[in-house]
């Protein structure tokens, strides 16, 4: 285990600012958020009512809706991760801190940073309020976890100042995502081999990021190495708390990765690739 010795303390008078004026910028974002979602949605309903598949369903009125209401939810997701990943990926993966990110304390938030943060807890805040008329899956109450424990994540690790590892569990946590709602539009579609072709890019992107990376990278190393920082900081409950919620969001991933194999074996046996959430639907 890491001796409190070993970390860099960083004393910086910027660090020392209250938080309390971000909240107002969070609340700021959410509308922007709310307006992004509608155009998305609109574009999204708009391009599946002009697919020849969308015209194949005639007089059934209400499979025709929800079926566009889950392509339009899928394509709103589809260009907010992508968006998302794209951001970390170019401003943030090549940062030493996402390597180390227990090496220093407190982390100094960089511009890019901040803004990743604000965004997100405006984005997942409202996507927490959205389960409530989205489709609803047989994951709803996993979903609602994962969010909350997302949010718990990004509060806790701002307030104390270790921004560095919420940093490296936003970019791990979108870089799956994108893959996965892009299947899912292919398969409302009912077009393939594109939706199983990008059904097996998400499995693997998942199966590295969130089952290999993030265990190896943000879980084990907080769960070894910040005990003797949080005990000489007196913070020894942030411990327990933000290593409880980083092991929900690894149980989260092995649950969601199971019903992702389920999926797979029975697409291997010529089954129709279908979202293994999804409610039944009747025409």
């Amino acid at each position: 285990m890491s001796r409190v010795s070993e970390y860099t303390f960083v004393h910086d008078s910027e660090l020392d600012q209250a938080i309390g004026s971000d909240f107002f910028v969070v609340v700021a974002i959410l509308p922007v958020i709310c307006v992004a979602r509608l155009v998305c949605e609109r574009i999204g309903a708009a391009v599946f009512l002009s697919t020849e598949h969308a015209k194949k369903f005639h007089r059934k009125t209400h499979a025709l809706a929800l079926a566009r209401k889950k392509f339009e939810e899928s394509f709103w997701k589809f260009v907010y991760y992508s968006l998302a990943a794209t951001y970390g990926i170019v401003t943030m993966s090549w940062e030493s801190f996402l390597r180390r990110p227990y090496e220093e304390y407190p982390n100094k938030i960089s511009t890019k940073v901040y803004w990743y943060y604000m965004v997100q807890i405006a984005f997942y805040l409202w996507m927490s309020v959205c389960l409530l008329w989205d489709v609803r899956k047989k994951d709803f109450h996993q979903m609602a976890a994962h969010h909350g424990t997302t949010l718990g994540l990004l509060v806790v690790s701002y307030s104390w100042k270790v921004t560095n590892i919420g940093a490296l569990i936003l970019l791990l946590s979108d870089i799956a995502d994108p893959f996965l709602e892009l299947a899912k539009m292919f398969n409302y579609l009912k077009k393939e081999p594109a939706s199983t072709i990008t059904f097996i890019a998400f499995f693997l992107a998942f199966v590295l990021v969130r089952l290999t990376v993030y265990p190896l990278y943000a879980v084990y190393p907080s769960l070894v190495q910040t005990y003797p920082l949080a005990e000489y900081v007196g913070a020894v409950y942030v411990y327990y708390i933000a290593n409880a919620l980083l092991l929900v969001l690894l149980g989260l991933n092995m649950f969601w990765s199971y019903l992702i194999v389920r999926v797979m074996i029975r697409t291997l046996k010529g089954s129709d690739l279908k979202d293994d959430r999804s409610e039944p639907e009747s025409d």
